[in-house]
């Protein structure tokens, strides 16, 4: 990797890590919704990147959130999970002759694969999220609750970065 591509991802982790922390965590829908947006980072993690640096960025990532959240391991374990699932979860979504480097992005996969792909990356994240957080089990129809709509909520935030990002791509082009 590169010391421009090293840079970049640390200042993507910086600034996801600070947005969850000040802003993000401090919203609670309902009490029951809560958007963890910085698994936009893991989500966007391309197909040239190793397994190994995958997992260091995203336990890093998940690591900085918990310091600053006090959630003792809880993103650190659920960032690193997703980590684990993030290529092969591009695999189902993207047909398998493809051998260039890919970006997932609406723009390289598709609109519909994209939103399909977020949508099971932050349902995975966001069920180990919220059970490792709910430990004992008391009520499942509550964690039901937070997972689904927390996701939902998690997925309107990504769609809306990735509308963002591809708009401003075009203009500068």
């Amino acid at each position: 990797m590169g010391s421009v591509s090293f840079m970049r991802r640390l200042m993507t982790l910086v600034l996801l890590a600070a947005f969850q922390v000040l802003i993000l965590n401090r919203i609670a829908l309902f009490g029951y919704v809560t958007p963890l947006f910085y698994i936009w980072m893991i989500a966007r993690f391309d197909s040239s990147m190793s397994r190994t640096g995958i997992l260091a960025w995203s336990f890093s990532l998940g690591l900085l959130i918990d310091v600053f959240s006090a959630t003792p391991g809880l993103n650190a374990a659920s960032a690193t999970l997703l980590a684990m699932f993030q290529p092969g979860l591009v695999k189902l979504f993207v047909s398998l002759d493809r051998h260039d480097v890919l970006v997932p992005g609406s723009v390289s996969m598709g609109g519909r694969q994209f939103a399909g792909y977020l949508l099971l990356l932050t349902l995975l994240h966001h069920t180990v999220y919220f059970i490792l957080r709910s430990i004992p089990l008391a009520d499942w129809s509550i964690l039901a609750l937070k997972v689904v709509f927390s996701s939902l909520l998690t997925l309107v935030f990504m769609l809306v970065a990735e509308y963002i990002s591809v708009a401003s791509s075009q203009k500068r082009s």
